[in-house]
């Protein structure tokens, strides 16, 4: 008789159960004191508390930027604690349309302001709390896995690196997705390595669904940590925990499809960020300027996306929604990685380069510098390379059969990012399971450490991140400007107009001619009524970045309104041209340009009037609107005919008399009729000058 497979497989488990088990109680009889455990949680409190008090004098926190300003509008929003959406952002597109962004962290922010109040100080102390129990579970997973010393080690390596610690203080997600990851693997191993129950397993697909929802990159490593469940002891007790992982897009499903009525599974962010990562020019860093396939529109935030469906929209001829724009932009990536998969390889290689490198890269915030000038950051020295280093050794001589979960999750991480780009916060979920590897190896060296081979090897993989950041070089600007620019725009907004020059001035001094440094020095100029210097600034960043269209618009406002100057309308037009171009129909533009087309057209005096002004900018309006209310088409047709081409300006009549109609705008669809019939007479239209 043959031998049965079956019973060698269970014999065998019974047999590695055994062995862990004995392993566990030798390792418990010459375990840390407990002491220990407490001296290094309170030495991972110390930096979060130094944090916190940082945080509390930082303007930021008051005024929030970028994607924690998104975070904290639509958590506000959500619990109902007033709202900070920037001034004219359509919330419409939010709340009405499907997710942008992962909506476990806002969910999440909107609880703690629901507890609090609105207080952000509550919420960065419960970030803070998330973080020392993340302090806990890596000690608990190391121990778990290589002994207990190794999960002191461990414990200690977390605790006092300074990149979670920064992000527990930030309106981001990190903190979050550690928490949910770390108790998910805790609750997905045992100290005997056999198979957790299933509640637990099923509670624990269920923890790595909640990082999914609030990071999706958490799909692909909850997957892995599932096949590697399924490989140790069978497929039967990963069912439970692949069930729970895949509840994910459940709950982002329900709100599409009650708040848009679009079965939208997650978000409408997968197309632009594959776009971003997998254009040709992409660098393996995040690069707002969405190339020539999109007119160069800058994307720098959240709150930009829905310019960019609209000039989508515009570049496909229809209406696309979020939901189509979204997958257009997927389409473009994915046909520039197929007609190019040698770039995609370079570019990933590129981007494992920046992922392992040993500077933190930008992206909301420049982390080097705040680092430097923080006093949590001498607090928590361990760095990114330390930890990398040490996890190899655990790789190399520690027990990798035991570690195994953990490194299927950095595998799984590492891998979700690399068709995107690569930041400081996408690689901040590294760094815990890093230590729990990095735990074992610090005591594999500490037990080997005369050994010639194990420290070549230390050596070695502590110098590799920073190899790696000279083979793959990236532009990202001159230190500290980033930083100083930061500083500044949050010293502005939270009305602090001195102390937002002195940083703007700062970043000057380090790079001086900047055009971001200078506009914003320019902004101060005019929140001062320093009319003709902040002109004079806008000048600079215009001769530098004639596309800039911020810069353009507030020059534009200048001109129109005389301020500091002459009044020159011809010159506004021009500039009011290039931010609709560059921004699509912002707002305060479209307010601005619609009285600047108009006197160009119908002023009394000819020395006012410039048709070719006003017909650039009438176009401008119409390809960024479309025929809204009939507003576009009606100052085209009236710098029509201050050119004398009446035929045409009677026919944008007739159209702008329809759309006005259509828009239920009575009183826009008579001007527009009476107005035809001037052109049709061969009159121009005159308007006294407001």
């Amino acid at each position: 008789m043959g031998t049965d497979p079956v019973s060698v497989e269970g014999a065998e488990r019974t047999a590695a159960a055994d062995a862990a088990l004995d392993a566990a109680q030798a390792d418990r009889a010459s375990a840390p004191p407990r002491w220990a455990w407490f001296l290094v949680l309170l030495l991972a409190l110390v930096p979060r508390i130094a944090r916190f008090g940082e945080r509390l004098e930082d303007p930021d926190l008051a005024s929030p930027a970028v994607d924690a300003h998104w975070h904290d509008a639509y958590a506000r929003e959500l619990a109902g604690t007033g709202e900070s959406w920037p001034p004219g952002f359509p919330v419409e597109t939010v709340t009405e349309e499907p997710l942008h962004r992962p909506p476990g962290y806002p969910w999440f922010l909107a609880l703690l302001y629901r507890m609090s109040g609105g207080s952000t100080a509550f919420a960065i102390a419960v970030q803070h709390l998330l973080g020392l129990a993340s302090v806990g579970l890596v000690g608990l997973l190391a121990r778990r896995f290589a002994g207990a010393w190794a999960g002191l080690a461990a414990a200690g390596l977390f605790g006092l690196a300074w990149v979670p610690v920064h992000f527990e203080g930030e309106l981001h997600a990190p903190a979050l997705v550690t928490v949910l990851t770390l108790g998910a693997l805790a609750l997905a191993t045992t100290d005997e390595g056999n198979a957790p129950s299933g509640r637990r397993s099923l509670l624990a697909g269920l923890l790595l669904a909640g990082a999914t929802l609030t990071r999706p990159n958490a799909l692909l490593p909850g997957l892995a940590v599932a096949a590697w469940r399924a490989r140790a002891t069978g497929l039967r007790s990963a069912v439970p925990l692949l069930a729970g992982l895949l509840v994910a897009p459940v709950p982002s499903l329900v709100r599409n499809l009650s708040a848009s009525g679009e079965p939208v599974p997650m978000t409408t962010a997968l197309g632009i960020n594959l776009f971003l990562g997998q254009r040709p020019e992409a660098r393996g860093v995040i690069d707002s300027d969405l190339g020539p396939e999109l007119d160069h529109l800058q994307y720098r935030t959240c709150f930009d996306w829905p310019q960019v469906v609209a000039r989508v929209e515009q570049l496909e001829g229809a209406s696309l929604g979020h939901a189509g724009a979204d997958a257009r932009l997927r389409d473009l990536a994915l046909k520039s990685m197929t007609a190019d998969p040698i770039g995609v390889v370079t570019r990933s290689l590129a981007k494992l380069g920046l992922l392992l490198g040993a500077q933190e890269i930008p992206h909301n915030k420049e982390l080097e510098a705040e680092r430097a000038r923080a006093t949590s950051g001498l607090l928590a020295p361990v760095s990114f390379p330390l930890l990398l280093a040490l996890a190899g050794l655990g790789i190399a001589f520690g027990p990798r059969r035991r570690l195994l979960p953990a490194l299927a999750w950095l595998a799984g991480w590492a891998l979700s990012i690399l068709p995107f780009f690569v930041a400081a916060r996408y690689r901040e979920p590294l760094l815990p399971l890093l230590a729990v590897v990095g735990g074992a190896g610090l005591v594999a060296l500490r037990s080997r450490l005369r050994e010639i081979p194990v420290l070549a090897l230390g050596l070695a993989l502590l110098l590799l991140p920073h190899a790696l950041t000279r083979l793959v070089p990236v532009d990202l600007g001159v230190p500290g400007v980033k930083d100083r620019l930061d500083q500044g725009r949050a010293w502005f907004r939270t009305g602090d107009a001195a102390r937002a020059g002195a940083a703007f001035d700062e970043a000057l001094r380090l790079q001086p001619g900047l055009p971001e440094a200078l506009y914003e020095r320019a902004l101060v100029d005019l929140e001062g009524e320093q009319w003709a210097q902040g002109a004079a600034r806008l000048e600079q960043v215009l001769t530098a970045r004639p596309d800039h269209p911020k810069a353009a618009a507030n020059l534009a406002r200048l001109l129109a309104e005389g301020r500091g100057g002459a009044v020159d309308r011809s010159r506004a037009a021009r500039l009011l041209v290039t931010a609709l171009r560059g921004e699509g129909p912002v707002p305060q533009y479209v307010a601005l340009a619609q009285p600047v087309a108009l006197g160009l057209s119908t002023a009394p005096e000819a020395s006012a009037r410039d048709g070719a002004a006003a017909l650039a900018l009438s176009e401008a309006l119409l390809s960024a609107l479309g025929p809204a209310d009939g507003m576009p088409l009606a100052l085209r047709a009236a710098a029509l005919a201050e050119l004398g081409r009446f035929p045409e300006a009677e026919r944008d009549a007739v159209e702008a008399e329809r759309a006005a109609r259509a828009a239920g705008n009575e009183g826009a669809a008579r001007a527009a009729s009476e107005q035809r019939a001037r052109y049709a007479r061969g009159e121009p239209l005159r308007l006294p000058a407001r």
